[in-house]
């Protein structure tokens, strides 16, 4: 009676699944307001599942596309770096410091502290396995003057050597350090001293609105300067990282320009760039990771070369997440259903087993594959969770200690 119900409720998916592929067909862009969460402990579980909704993303080190900068005159904003360069030396300002744009100042101050990487790997061409090709290029920005650099994940991903070029041409061999993919985010080490490190500010400080510049490489056009504003805060796209919220601006980013600085108006880096709509009906919005979380990940890729988050040892029937309404019109159980267990993982230490259905974790009511994945998020490794399940009509209950799980 059980399996019947649940073909019902198939077919129903299915038609469900009809129309939203329709709606990628008409490239529809859909972005979400991020819900605030505990930033110190908000970590990726590893596992959250990509569904595609219509957006389009273009990853800045790879993408193609274009955005519209936006002009901004903030007189006070060029007075407030104090001709300060990345370098420590005195910037010049030619001209009335009551006329120039502050965009000049900014770009002066932060230009030396963004590089430009460039990765090589295999190549295959035509079945022919060529090594040491150049894969891509993308940015970076210098986070301690011993010669650590941020840059983003998808930059590096796949390569087997790197290369760093600073603002004044000169070229270095860049080690990769540590890179999470669900953060996208890594870390390189040049072996240099007495770099001109970047200024890193308080991305929670920021306003709508406010003056933004970006720096990077875009196509392979270094040091480029565009600027623009603070377009929105705390959102998430749907098919890039869910590990981190984002920046929008339309401050035009390309390609290249994954990995390179948004800067505000005092010369402070508050957000890495990282992604861009690309859609018929969408332009000037790009997305960047706040700086705030970037610090704590890349404090740990230096440290541990991976980052670690607590998870569970499961893997989750994308086919089956059924919420209370839905439960109730067709009379199966509420919740998702476990596809597989982790041989020796903490849920299969716990008496968990495939076919489960966890409708409840502690207090929270488990209706999607988001409502776990959200707990899980804001744990830390060790902690246990109180699960609830449905085993053929059986209620199960599971305490999980969420083990170490590196990226």
């Amino acid at each position: 009676m059980l399996d019947e119900k649940y073909d019902a409720f198939q077919e129903a998916h299915v038609a469900s699944q009809d129309i939203q592929d329709a709606a990628v067909r008409m490239e529809e862009v859909v972005y979400k307001e991020a819900p605030k969460k505990d930033k110190k402990n908000k970590k990726s579980n590893g596992f959250k599942a990509v569904i595609a909704t219509g957006l389009i993303c273009s990853l800045l080190g790879g993408g193609i596309g274009g955005a519209i900068g936006a002009n901004m005159t903030m007189r006070n904003a060029a007075e407030e770096l104090s001709n300060t360069s990345g370098t420590g030396h005195q910037v010049q300002l030619i001209g009335n410091k009551s006329q120039i744009s502050p965009v000049v100042a900014i770009a002066q101050k932060v230009m030396p502290s963004v590089v430009g990487v460039k990765t090589y790997g295999t190549y295959n061409y035509w079945g022919r396995q060529i090594d040491n090709q150049e894969l891509g290029s993308g940015s970076g920005i210098i986070y301690s003057e011993d010669g650590y650099v941020i840059t983003n994940y998808h930059v590096i991903e796949n390569a087997t050597s790197v290369t760093v070029t600073l603002s004044d041409g000169a070229e270095y061999d860049a080690r990769i350090v540590g890179a999470d993919s669900s953060s996208d985010l890594a870390v390189l080490k040049v072996e240099a001293q007495n770099l001109p490190a970047a200024t890193l500010g308080d991305s929670d400080e920021l306003q709508i609105g406010e003056l933004v510049v970006a720096i990077g490489n875009p196509l392979g056009y270094e040091n480029t300067v565009t600027d623009g504003i603070v377009s929105g805060l705390n959102r998430q796209l749907t098919n890039y990282t869910d590990a981190m919220t984002l920046i929008q601006t339309n401050a035009a980013i390309n390609s290249g320009n994954s990995g390179g600085a948004l800067v505000n108006s005092k010369g402070e880096v508050i957000g890495i760039n990282s992604a861009k709509l690309v859609a018929s009906n969408a332009e000037g919005m790009g997305f960047a990771l706040s700086i705030n979380e970037v610090k704590p990940i890349v404090e740990e890729l230096i440290s541990k070369g991976h980052v670690s988050r607590p998870y569970m040892g499961v893997t989750i029937n994308s086919q089956y997440q059924v919420d209370e309404s839905t439960a109730e019109k067709y009379e199966i159980p509420m919740g998702i259903q476990i596809a597989d267990v982790m041989k020796g993982g903490p849920a299969e230490r716990a008496g968990l087993r495939a076919g489960d259905i966890i409708y409840k974790v502690n207090d929270t009511l488990i209706q999607s594959f988001d409502d776990l994945s959200d707990i899980i998020d804001n744990c830390k490794v060790g902690d246990t969770l109180r699960v609830l399940a449905d085993r053929n009509g059986q209620k199960v209950t599971a305490n999980v200690t969420l083990a170490e799980g590196n990226n």
